[in-house]
């Protein structure tokens, strides 16, 4: 069967290509839509990519942070690209294809409008989850959900034949109060995340930190910034060795972390040494994950990827557009006390309290990882789902049966 999907964000493109890859190995033909940027990890994979009506937006695909940040899209023409590209959808749909929409209301809106022609679609929802609001110990949300009431409206219908949610807590509450046949069958994100076999010497005796500064420039040069104040701060209150590794973005200029660490007393030989501490760039991002004890992060998706590993994280909010204090303080409600936020770079003395003094909080750190982000093969699990779907295209299945 033809598979469009469709994702908006970079992230969610991640998550798509999981997905898709996995389809694509069950024979189905998949194309791309994605809303945010051009499509890059599609096409790293070689999925073909609807390139026509794709764009770069000034903010990167953050907007949703800030109303300003928004404007500075429409005024790029974000309306207008928007538009283009639902009218590429319209004109792909046809009664025996299917649409895989990643992320929250927009994409989902386009495959509900192109069922119109007859085209069903299916739903990995990846920008909600009911622990929002319940790790606030707040009431629930207005329309008893987290998602609002037009948003479970398009997952009930009958053309939608599938919804994935990205955690069991999720799935049980839109099943229980609100009657929606959801399914939480792992999250793609913990995919594909086997290390690549990178040594680390003189493991033994000392503390292995993996710095997440983010993957978009130059917001990713800010937060490193503040990252290399918070892991200096905290090193001044330890006697024992530590390394420090960098997880570098492909997009993200080498060059620019190395002046920052030379201006601020880093010693360059290969790598960087300050008293106690050993810092070295990684460009293998996985063994960045694997090898450490705990993180120092300022990112969305590779913060949940940390946790899911089992890895405890400090973070600091940041400027934006992607990681302002609203985002730093979402993530800790999404991921629990796994992640810990600090307010200020000099706060290195609270990791010690809690890594020295805490005994329980790497046992919980795993067991919040698996509660919160789920094992690996979601992706498999899910493709196998919209694989039993796709083969009786012509009649509304629920994948839940």
């Amino acid at each position: 069967m033809e598979i469009l999907c469709i994702s908006n964000g970079h992230g969610e493109d991640e998550i798509g290509v999981r997905i898709c890859r996995a389809l694509q190995k069950l024979g189905h033909s998949i194309l791309a839509l994605p809303l945010v940027g051009e499509g890059v990890s599609y096409q790293r994979q070689g999925f073909a990519v609807l390139k026509d009506v794709t764009g770069v937006m000034p903010t990167g695909g953050f907007l949703r942070m800030d109303g300003k940040e928004l404007w500075r899209d429409v005024q790029a023409g974000l309306l207008s690209l928007t538009w283009r590209q639902f009218r590429a959808a319209w004109g792909w749909s046809r009664p025996d294809r299917l649409i895989l929409a990643v992320g929250d209301i927009v994409p989902l809106a386009f495959a509900w409008l192109c069922s119109w022609r007859g085209t069903g679609y299916v739903f990995m929802a990846t920008a909600k989850s009911e622990y929002y609001w319940r790790d606030r110990g707040q009431r629930v949300p207005w329309g008893g959900s987290i998602f609002y009431p037009w948003e479970r409206w398009l997952m009930g219908q009958k053309s939608c034949r599938g919804v994935f949610v990205r955690d069991q807590l999720t799935a049980d509450w839109l099943r229980r109060h609100c009657r929606l046949r959801v399914n939480f069958l792992g999250n793609p994100m913990m995919d594909d995340l086997e290390p690549k076999g990178l040594t680390v010497i003189d493991q033994n005796d000392c503390w292995i930190v993996t710095i997440l500064p983010g993957s978009r420039p130059p917001e990713a040069y800010h937060n490193f910034s503040l990252l290399r104040q918070l892991a200096e701060s905290w090193c001044r209150t330890l006697k024992t060795k530590v390394i420090f590794l960098v997880a570098l973005a492909p997009n993200i200029d080498r060059e620019i972390l190395v002046t920052e660490l030379v201006n601020h007393g880093w010693q360059n030989h290969d790598r960087f040494y300050q008293e106690n501490a050993e810092l070295l760039l990684v460009d293998s991002f996985t063994d960045c994950l694997h090898l450490c004890h705990f993180g120092l992060a300022m990112a969305g998706t590779a913060t949940e990827q940390l946790v899911g590993l089992g890895k405890p994280v400090f973070s600091l909010p940041g400027a934006g557009p992607q990681f302002t204090p609203t985002f730093a303080q979402d993530q800790v409600h999404l991921l629990g006390s796994a992640v810990t936020l600090l307010q200020s770079p000099a706060d290195g003395a609270a990791i010690t309290d809690r890594i020295l003094h805490d005994h329980d909080f790497f046992q919980n750190a795993i067991l919040l990882g698996q509660e919160r982000m789920g094992s690996p093969g979601a992706s498999d699990r899910i493709a196998q789902m919209i694989d039993n779907c796709a083969a009786i295209p012509k009649v509304p299945y629920d994948l839940s049966d």
